[in-house]
């Protein structure tokens, strides 16, 4: 009788227990946002290792980024390991930055660097990824559903063109060379990536680019049983008659937008093309902008990368400028030719680096 009384007290206390040990949080799991997030993270490419100044940063931190003020004023900077930085991507389910190098013929470098990121946007280096193939990354996005960072590579100019996306499996713990779970072989000159669920979006650069979308791309990849790939192709491709050099891309799911740079090869008329409803574009067809963002006024001149703000409500868009050496931000209904809403410059006193690639980490109250 006593052990069953005992028993009557144990079980539901123990039952409790799990139940707690269930529910406590997963410390791979990102905080939620206890106020709005709006930080702008800014990848630069310049690199002089024999300079009196060797310590050059290469990463910038805007925070917060839709400030009427947009200044570097209180922002963070950091030198990673990159010889001259490039494309950069955020991640608040890894909690990390994946930031690549400029690879350029005097500073080989075919690594991808690994940085953590505290609450505050505060970086450490925590890794390096590295791979001979790495010729010409492009676009990165991690898939926090497999931890998994993707690598969009144009490698160009060699006994073949190659354009891949190389797929390497848990990011945040390899250190040094890594071989890549997948080595996805495309027949189009990408560039930028984004993750929309489990579909991939890239941008297709070169005359008349546009975007090239693989529906359950992660899925596929994932179910394959050879590492190289070379059997997957584009559901439909979104073409945009008249772009030269589509490069960085950005959509927002809540307000079904994309955004998307576009310059000349002399880089003197850079713009911005807008996309309105753009989940409606289900098939291979050719897309014409709902707004561009262009003219002597928007001192738009080389842009290579663009952001937008993907909250209910958001109102800019931000560009990463090399010809003007500036970020520029425009309102989200600008048309035409608009002056910035604001500009600001990065680098190391009166010197102003070239910005490569931006990534806006931007979260409502209580979102991941």
């Amino acid at each position: 009788m006593k052990v069953t009384k005992c028993l009557l007290y144990i079980c539901p206390l123990l039952l409790l227990g799990a139940m707690m040990w269930g529910c406590e949080r997963d410390d791979d799991e990102p905080r939620k946002a206890k106020k709005p997030i709006s930080r702008l993270y800014i990848s630069t490419s310049e690199y002089t290792p024999n300079s009196a100044d060797a310590q050059i940063r290469n990463v910038f931190v805007i925070d917060p980024a839709d400030s009427s003020l947009f200044s570097t004023e209180g922002g963070l900077s950091y030198r990673s390991g990159a010889l001259g930085g490039n494309v950069i991507h955020f991640s608040p389910f890894a909690r990390s930055i994946f930031q690549s190098s400029i690879n350029t013929p005097s500073y080989l470098d075919t690594t991808i660097q690994v940085m953590s990121v505290n609450d505050k946007g505060q970086l450490a280096s925590s890794g390096t990824i590295g791979n001979r193939k790495f010729k010409n990354i492009t676009g990165l996005w991690y898939n926090s559903f497999d931890d998994q960072l993707f690598a969009a590579d144009l490698n160009l100019g060699g006994e073949k063109d190659t354009m891949s996306i190389f797929v390497i499996d848990r990011p945040k713990t390899r250190r040094g060379f890594v071989r890549p779970a997948y080595q996805v072989i495309l027949n189009d000159r990408i560039w930028g990536m984004q993750l929309d669920s489990m579909d991939m979006l890239l941008s297709k650069t070169g005359v008349d680019g546009g975007i090239l979308v693989f529906k359950n791309f992660v899925n596929v990849v994932n179910a394959k049983a050879d590492t190289l790939v070379k059997d997957i192709g584009p559901t439909y491709t979104l073409t945009v008659p008249g772009t030269s050099n589509i490069r960085g891309f950005s959509y927002a799911n809540i307000s079904d937008v994309l955004v998307a740079s576009d310059y000349t090869g002399n880089g003197v008329d850079g713009r911005v093309l807008i996309f309105e409803n753009f989940s409606k574009n289900t098939s291979s067809t050719t897309l014409t902008p709902t707004r561009v963002i262009s003219g002597a006024s928007t001192k738009l001149q080389q842009p290579l990368d663009v952001a937008i703000d993907s909250r209910e409500g958001g109102k800019y868009i931000y560009v990463a400028d090399a010809g003007a050496k500036k970020i520029l931000r425009f309102h989200l209904t600008d048309n035409g030719d608009v002056a910035p809403d604001a500009e600001l410059s990065v680098g190391s006193g009166s010197a102003s680096y070239t910005p490569q690639s931006i990534f806006l980490d931007s979260r409502g109250p209580s979102e991941y």
